[in-house]
């Protein structure tokens, strides 16, 4: 509801109550509500007296200062009154409520001869009430009452709309989907909510510094990909709580040189700490080169929008991350199928290196496969035939004839200069292989030793019962490309590496209906019922090209 409607609403109600005329003013004079409870004293008061310039309370003639309770003041003819309060909001007086007209028992004779000198009075203070002093005093009593409520009810109506502002940009927030709502579209949605933001940052705090991955303004964008030096402010001031931090007059301070050395010389600046189960992980930095004070809502806002953010950053992937597994357990297990279809351990082998690199933990995959006195190295990706060959020697010499093999667990161990997760295998008396990935990220050794080890565990399984089963289903393996378009190829490669559609969307830029539309189309093209059979497949024609 509006102020104005509240008040009035107020006005009435009191104006029954006191019986008394009233009207709201603002501190210019100008009226707020309409008049309650107009009496004939009153009109002649408020519109007859006015015109002919008498006495007639103008707030700005008064002081607020030191004034916290109602008071009678002079109005209209000499001896009548009227109580003028002041209504507080937050410690100011803003709005002035007027009622009266008000005739005192010891000043009706006085009232009397003054309104003998002119008719149109003489009637009208005739039939007014003449309060006694008692009466008075209540109705100051009752003035201040309604003064109070109207400021209480004023302020909490103003923080309602406060409010309600603020929930407008969370509201937008959460409306953006979680895996298009990255850091540049934090920096917007903050500087949207205060047009003389002209730098946004987000500071992303890394093991070895901290790095500014996002960049909203035509002079920020050149820090973009840059490192923040140590004695920035907010890297030194954060140790918990996590709270919005508010520098003046930047510019002057050598703490933030690293803004001026790339010609931004900021009045203001505010840093939102990005915060997840008690880790600080960033930091969301706005500026302004202009502006002394921010507006209002930007720290309370803006925090919170920051963390909005980032939940949903970490639901997105927490969601992708689910997501990834599923289809890597799938594919674990149609690529067991596709193994017993294989002819040989060593394209068994093979198999395992492939779906080990789909994985994608680093840069390279190396097998080393043992077959009594012959050993053989199946690698991909970065790693040099010397290497590969290096290694091969080096299981050989610390596995012998495999006997080490059968309970070995997966360790980490170095090739060069780089780090795999080895995994032993072993298959019978003489047969028995390592595995080993590189890993760029140490994050995700514990996950690639789950998944590796399990492979290598299938891969063992398959090769200790294999059986080939001659050339049944077996398609041409031209019939792809020829049954296929390119942007069905395209959709095809990103569902063998287990890719889900919300992935294949982004990598193809097109929309996740029309993914699903391409994956029916290579389904019923191929005729497999789904994608793991569709793996399976794609894994039994890879294999029998090559041999």
């Amino acid at each position: 509801m509006a102020i104005r409607e509240l008040l009035q609403y107020v006005q009435d109600a009191y104006a029954a109550l006191t019986q008394l005329s009233m009207i709201i003013v603002d501190d210019d004079g100008n009226p707020v509500t309409k008049v309650s409870n107009l009496t004939e004293l009153a009109e002649l008061v408020l519109f007859v007296a006015q015109k002919e310039e008498a006495t007639f309370f103008r707030p700005l003639e008064l002081s607020a200062e030191g004034w916290q309770r109602p008071i009678l003041a002079p109005v209209g003819c000499l001896g009548m009154k009227s109580i003028i309060a002041p209504i507080f909001v937050d410690g100011k007086a803003e709005y002035w409520i007027w009622s009266g007209v008000l005739i005192e028992e010891e000043t009706k004779w006085l009232v009397r001869e003054q309104s003998m000198v002119d008719d149109k009075w003489a009637a009208v203070i005739a039939q007014a009430a003449v309060l006694p002093a008692g009466a008075v005093e209540a109705k100051l009593r009752d003035i201040e009452r309604m003064a109070a409520i109207c400021g209480e009810l004023i302020r909490g109506e103003r923080c309602k709309q406060r409010y309600h502002a603020y929930g407008k940009p969370l509201e937008a927030a959460v409306a953006d989907h979680p895996l298009v709502y990255d850091a540049g579209r934090l920096l917007a949605r903050l500087q949207e909510l205060d047009p003389r933001l002209d730098v946004a940052l987000y500071i992303e705090r890394r093991p070895q510094a901290c790095v500014v991955v996002a960049a909203n303004g035509e002079k920020a964008e050149r820090l973009k990909g840059r490192t923040i030096d140590p004695l920035f402010p907010p890297l030194v001031a954060w140790d918990g709580p996590f709270h919005p931090i508010y520098f003046q007059d930047v510019a002057l301070d050598p703490r933030f040189s690293f803004f001026v050395r790339h010609d931004i010389r900021p009045k203001m600046l505010i840093a939102y700490p990005a915060v997840y189960e008690q880790t600080l992980e960033g930091w969301a930095v706005v500026a302004s080169e202009t502006a002394l004070l921010p507006a209002e809502e930007l720290l309370p806002l803006g925090h919170m929008l920051v963390q909005h953010w980032l939940l949903l950053t970490r639901c997105a992937e927490a969601s992708a991350k689910t997501d990834r597994h599923l289809m890597r357990l799938s594919m674990l297990m149609e690529i067991g199928r596709a193994m017993r279809v294989v002819q040989n351990e060593e394209e068994i082998v093979r198999m395992m290196v492939e779906f080990a690199v789909e994985l994608a933990y680093g840069e390279y995959v190396c097998a080393v496969w043992c077959c009594d006195d012959r050993t053989t190295v199946i690698h991909e990706g970065a790693l040099t035939a010397s290497a590969a060959s290096g290694y091969r020697d080096e299981v050989r010499r610390r596995y012998g004839r495999g006997e080490k093999a059968k309970n070995q667990a997966p360790t980490l161990v170095p090739i060069g200069d780089k780090t795999v997760m080895e995994v032993p295998f072993f298959v019978r008396d003489g047969h028995y292989g390592v595995l080993a990935v590189h890993i760029r990220q140490p994050a995700e050794a514990k996950e690639a030793e789950v998944y590796i080890a399990a492979l290598a565990a299938i891969g063992a399984l398959m090769m200790q019962g294999a059986v080939y089963q001659g050339d049944e289903g077996i398609i041409d393996i031209d019939m792809l490309s020829e049954q296929l378009t390119a942007r069905e190829m395209d959709v095809l490669e990103l569902l063998i590496q287990g890719c889900s559609n919300r992935e294949i969307s982004e990598r193809l830029f097109i929309s996740v209906h029309t993914v699903k539309n391409h994956i029916t189309n290579i389904f019923q093209k191929i005729g497999v019922n789904d994608r793991s059979q569709l793996i399976a497949l794609v894994y039994q024609l890879n294999h029998r090209r090559r041999r």
